[in-house]
């Protein structure tokens, strides 16, 4: 029942967030304001909104599948601190790679990464087909090869994948196997042992970086601009905004010529749709 519950939540306030702009940013995962501003629910939140259909229905089939094995197995309570962990697993490591950057990113990916793989090794004989590759892999095999690409993806940059939130996710749920049921590691233990220390290998290449910082942690909690311009995971959400909102006001405008005459616009409007006219030529 927990499972099916966090599913039916995240789909509402989705479908919410799809027709209310407002909600889906004040929920968003947005380093400056998480650190500048101290909104640190928003490390939550994120996993209650997604990007579109496709983003929702990949994550909730995937969490409705793997949540129910480990509720089943080991009670609900479980399967929600492992939820709940996961996603915060997930956005703490993004925060920490894009603490210096305008980034923004939603979506459920770091929660249902940590479900996926306590219940590959909580659950002996998990096995795991993705909608690309329709045959079923063992899940400890999955599991490593999945961290390997992930991590790759991860240090390659670019896209709207957030290949931080998934590492992040998948690695909080492993360790959590061995919080809840350690006896399970034994049902595979190389294959844990392996992806464990993999995951544990390349956290710490990717906090190199934050490492050299330690001196000066105060400019995590700076105002001042970020440096580098980002590859963010959906970043491209406010670039589709800033047009649409730009091309609302264009309507606007020639709504108005069309109902009261060029004499009717102010010099702002004037000067906006003369600005649209140039990018348009």
């Amino acid at each position: 029942m927990v499972t099916l519950f966090i599913v039916i939540v995240t789909g509402i306030v989705t479908l919410l967030a799809f027709n209310k702009p407002a909600l889906r940013e004040r929920l968003m995962f947005r380093p400056r304001a998480i650190l500048a501003d101290k909104q640190w629910e928003r490390l939550m939140t994120s996993a209650l909104i997604h990007a579109d259909w496709m983003h929702v229905i990949f994550n909730l089939v995937g969490l409705h599948s793997f949540g129910q094995v480990v509720e089943k197995d080991y009670g609900p309570w479980v399967l929600l601190f492992v939820y709940v962990m996961s996603v915060l697993g997930g956005s703490l490591l993004s925060l920490m790679l894009h603490r210096n950057h305008e980034y923004a990113a939603l979506g459920a990916s770091g929660g249902v990464c940590g479900v996926m793989f306590a219940s590959i090794f909580l659950v002996p004989g998990t096995k795991v087909a993705m909608f690309l590759i329709p045959i079923p892999i063992r899940g400890e095999i999955f599991a490593l090869l999945y961290l390997v690409g992930t991590f790759i993806a991860l240090k390659r940059g670019g896209g709207n994948i957030g290949h931080d939130a998934h590492f992040g996710g998948a690695t909080i749920g492993m360790l959590l196997v061995l919080l809840i049921d350690p006896r399970r590691v034994s049902d595979a233990p190389w294959m844990f042992a392996g992806s464990l220390a993999f995951s544990v290998i390349c956290l710490l290449v990717l906090s190199q970086d934050l490492l050299r910082d330690l001196g000066g942690v105060g400019s995590w909690f700076r105002r001042s601009p970020p440096p580098p311009p980002p590859a963010s995971r959906f970043g491209h959400l406010d670039q589709n905004r800033a047009r649409r909102e730009k091309q609302e006001e264009i309507d606007r405008i020639l709504d108005k010529i069309s109902k009261y005459g060029m004499a009717s616009l102010t010099a702002a409007e004037h000067r906006a749709l003369d600005e649209h006219s140039g990018r348009s030529r």
